[in-house]
């Protein structure tokens, strides 16, 4: 026999062709990009948790983190005009949920949602990658695939983040 069936057996422990984008569905060339990231960095998934937010999204994800783990963490993780919206979460924390939630949502308004946060910008695709559906032996890996896809312009990573945050200029 020339060409035995085992001999062109695919290997069962092989990477998938595709890698896996699992949780928030993301644009297609936000996706592409992922997908390319993991293959470099030898992944077959990631979790997506976080991508683009409307302002009303953001001020619940603020007005959560800020209940979870209070308002001192959101100003370590935001920028100055970031704090700002925070400051209505801890002058208002006494106030029904949708109430800090609706002032909070008027207050990414009024500063202009693009300074507070990239998840809610229109010139770039962001998105968060759960730490913990990257293997920890595999961290270092997937973060030298991130920085080193020219695509990619910004990667903010735990502990500063609480996820792999990553920033994609959109072309065109």
């Amino acid at each position: 026999m020339d060409n035995p069936q085992w001999m062109s057996m695919k290997s069962t422990t092989s990477l998938p062709e595709e890698p896996l984008l699992l949780g928030i569905p993301l644009p297609d060339p936000a996706a592409e990009i992922l997908k390319d990231i993991l293959k470099v960095a030898g992944l077959v998934s990631a979790t997506v948790t976080s991508a683009h937010r409307t302002p009303a999204d953001q001020a619940r994800v603020m007005y959560e983190n800020c209940v979870s783990k209070g308002a001192a963490y959101n100003e370590a993780l935001y920028c100055v005009a970031g704090d700002r919206v925070v400051d209505v979460f801890a002058a208002n924390h006494d106030q029904p949920r949708d109430t800090v939630i609706q002032l909070m949502t008027e207050k990414i308004l009024e500063i202009g949602p693009e300074h507070i946060s990239m998840h809610m910008s229109d010139t770039h695709y962001t998105f968060d990658i759960a730490p913990s559906s990257i293997p920890t032996e595999k961290h270092a890996a997937f973060v030298a695939a991130v920085l080193g896809n020219k695509a990619v312009s910004k990667l903010i990573q735990p502990p500063k983040d609480p996820a792999f945050h990553v920033e994609i200029p959109k072309v065109g």
